[in-house]
């Protein structure tokens, strides 16, 4: 049977676990499968290093250094919309069994030109702000609990207010949660509170009033002293304008 992946696994060489009433002692293994996990960790980092732009070549010059430079001018860019509200609904698990779990989610994004009220280089990077909260069942009454700062950087600009009909915007991007895990009935499992990295890539597609629908995949990267919640998950979403 799979193991799940949030038990701890012990460490190659150490004693096995003490059990009580005579129940199986599971013999310690020196294979462990990290290659899955060590997949999720390198795909968060390539996504967050999409975020950063190339390095400059002169720091010297106002060209490459904007601390050098004139103040950016804002007149031409896109007018600002309301941010989003969002909910979400899908399925997830972990990379290699206990699939198909239900996994719902829901907060905020903020478009390039909204999020720039925040940083103001996010317009530069065509890149938005989103602030979601999400909650994947583990099964057994298990779950985990995720707030997340997610970086989201668009494939191209999109106009300002979608007036002329539907716009397709593609997205990918990565951030940072805070995350906790409940095992429920899962005697074997231990809880975790812990950071959590996470990636993401879709597509949103944007109507006339604010309106918007995406579908998205995610993966999770949760892992702390042999502790694994890493997991993904697909879902579909809708958004409108807020206030509404």
């Amino acid at each position: 049977a799979c193991k799940s992946w949030h038990r701890r696994r012990p460490r190659c060489g150490a004693a096995p676990p003490v059990t009580l009433k005579g129940a199986l002692v599971r013999k310690p293994s020196c294979i462990r499968p990290v290659r899955r996990r060590r997949l999720a960790f390198v795909a968060v980092v390539l996504s967050l290093a999409s975020l950063t732009p190339p390095f400059a070549a002169h720091a010297a010059s106002p060209d490459t250094n904007s601390r050098l430079a004139m103040p950016a001018s804002r007149l031409n860019r896109s007018p600002e919309q309301a941010p989003v509200v969002f909910g979400s609904v899908g399925l997830g698990g972990a990379l290699d069994h206990s699939q198909g779990l239900p996994v719902v989610g829901g907060g905020f994004i903020f478009r390039p030109a909204e999020a720039s009220g925040f940083l103001d280089f996010l317009y530069d990077w065509n890149t938005g702000m989103v602030l979601q909260a999400e909650r994947l069942s583990l099964g057994h009454g298990g779950r985990t609990l995720s707030a997340d700062l997610i970086l989201r950087r668009y494939r191209r600009f999109a106009s300002g207010t979608a007036a002329e009909g539907k716009v397709t915007v593609p997205f990918w991007g990565g951030g940072i949660g805070a995350s906790s895990a409940d095992p429920g009935d899962d005697g074997q499992a231990a809880a975790l509170k812990y950071w959590s990295l996470v990636a993401e890539g879709g597509q949103e597609w944007r109507f006339p009033g604010g309106r918007m629908l995406m579908v998205k995949g995610q993966v999770r990267y949760f892992h702390k002293s042999g502790i694994d919640y890493t997991a993904w998950s697909i879902a579909v979403g809708a958004g409108l304008p807020f206030p509404f």
